[in-house]
C-alpha cells in the first residue's frame, strides 16, 4: 500500500490531474489474486470486470431463504491466511449485482467480501435481520471444519460497506455489533425531497444518533444527491459516538449510483468509472487502516496530507439548492 501511495504522488506532481485510477493502472497493482464463491453476471452491470472470477465456485448453502435473496457472494484471496470480513450491501429496490465489482476489488486487496440482496429493501429496518443473517451465516462457514471456508476469515475483525438505505442500516447494526470495526456509509439515506420521502420515509424509524458504535465510521457523499440528500446524511456523522474515529466527505457532482457498477438512470445516475475508482481507493484506504491498523492510509483523510490534497478539488464548493448548511469535510479523532 505504501507503493501505491507513492504512485500516487508522483502521478499528481507529473500530471496535477485529481485523483482517478484507471482500471488498467489498478489491475497493474492487486496484489492478491482471488477466488469465488457465486460470483455472477447480470445485464446491466459487469462494467469493470466483464468475465467471472475463474476460480468459481457455486454454494447455494451460502443462502438464507427468509432474510435474505439468492445467495451471498463471497470473494476472498487465494493466497493463505485469515483475512478481515468485510459485509457489502446495496440499497432501496437494489441487489447485490451493483456492488459485486466492489467486493471484488476490495478482496484483491486482501480482505474477505461478502456482498448479499436483503429480501425485503423498502425502508432502512429491512436490512436489519440481512445484515444479521449474512453475519452469522459467514460466521458459521468459516467455524465448520467440513466447509472451504473454515479458518478463512476474521469475523471479530469485520467492516461494512453499504449504500442508501443500506448504509443507515449498518450504521444501527453496527451500533449492536461489536466485531464490527469500521464502515464506508456510501451516499446513507436519512431523507430526502418530499416526493422521495413519500416512498422510502425520512429514516424515522431508525433515527441518526448512534451513541454505541465503536467502529470507525466513513461517509461519502456528494452535493448533487437528489435521492439522498447530503446535509441529511451529514447528521449521521454530528450524532455518532464522539469518541469514535470518522469522516465526512461531500463531492461535487458523484449522482447517487455514481460509484456504483449499474445501468443509468435520470435521478440516480449509474456507473462512473471515475466514481468507482476514487470510493474504491478511499473506502480501501479507510479499512487498511482499521481492520489492518495501516495508519499511512488516513492520508486521504486528514487536511494538509498529500494524498487529501489530492481529492480536495474533488470537493463540492457550490451549493446546487438551498438547504442548511454542511462542510463539504469533517473529520475527529484521526490521529
Amino acid at each position: 500500500m505504501k507503493a501505491r501511495s507513492i504512485i500516487f504522488v508522483l502521478l499528481l506532481s507529473l500530471f496535477s490531474l485529481p485523483f482517478y485510477a484507471d482500471n488498467e493502472q489498478q489491475s497493474a497493482e492487486e496484489v492478491y489474486e482471488i477466488r469465488a464463491y457465486n460470483d455472477e453476471k447480470r445485464a446491466g452491470f459487469n462494467h469493470v470486470y466483464t468475465e467471472l472470477v475463474q476460480d468459481n465456485r457455486i454454494d447455494k448453502s451460502l443462502s438464507d431463504k427468509k432474510n435474505l435473496k439468492g445467495q451471498i457472494t463471497v470473494y476472498l484471496p487465494k493466497k493463505e491466511g485469515k483475512y478481515p470480513l468485510i459485509l457489502i450491501t446495496h440499497g432501496w429496490n437494489n441487489s447485490k449485482y451493483a456492488f459485486l465489482s466492489m467486493g471484488r476489488r476490495l478482496a484483491s486487496e486482501g480482505y474477505a467480501v461478502a456482498v448479499f440482496t436483503s429480501k425485503k429493501k423498502e425502508l432502512p429496518k429491512d436490512w436489519l435481520p440481512a445484515f444479521s443473517a449474512a453475519y452469522e451465516l459467514i460466521k458459521k462457514k468459516t467455524e465448520d471444519p467440513e466447509h472451504d471456508l473454515y479458518g478463512l476469515i476474521d469475523t471479530e475483525n469485520a467492516g461494512i460497506l453499504a449504500h442508501s438505505m443500506g448504509g443507515a442500516a449498518s450504521l444501527y447494526y453496527a451500533n449492536f455489533t461489536p466485531q464490527i470495526k469500521a464502515l464506508a456509509a456510501i451516499h446513507p439515506y436519512n431523507g430526502s425531497s418530499f416526493i422521495v420521502e413519500a416512498v422510502g420515509s425520512a429514516n424515522e424509524e431508525l433515527g441518526d444518533t448512534f451513541q454505541q458504535i465503536k467502529g470507525a465510521a466513513l461517509f461519502l457523499t456528494s452535493e448533487v444527491d437528489k435521492t439522498a440528500y447530503p446535509e441529511k446524511s451529514y447528521r449521521f456523522f454530528k450524532n455518532l459516538n464522539e469518541e469514535i474515529p470518522a469522516c465526512f466527505l461531500s463531492f461535487k457532482d458523484i449522482k447517487h449510483n455514481g460509484a456504483l457498477d449499474i445501468y443509468k438512470t435520470p435521478l440516480s445516475g449509474g456507473y462512473d468509472e471515475k466514481a468507482f475508482n476514487l470510493y474504491a481507493e478511499l473506502t480501501a484506504a479507510w479499512f487498511d487502516a482499521f481492520l489492518k491498523t495501516n495508519k499511512k492510509r488516513l492520508g486521504f483523510f486528514k487536511k494538509g496530507e498529500v494524498l487529501f490534497k489530492s481529492i480536495e478539488a474533488l470537493l463540492y464548493t457550490e451549493a446546487r439548492r438551498k438547504h442548511e448548511a454542511y462542510p463539504n469535510y469533517d473529520s475527529r479523532n484521526l490521529e
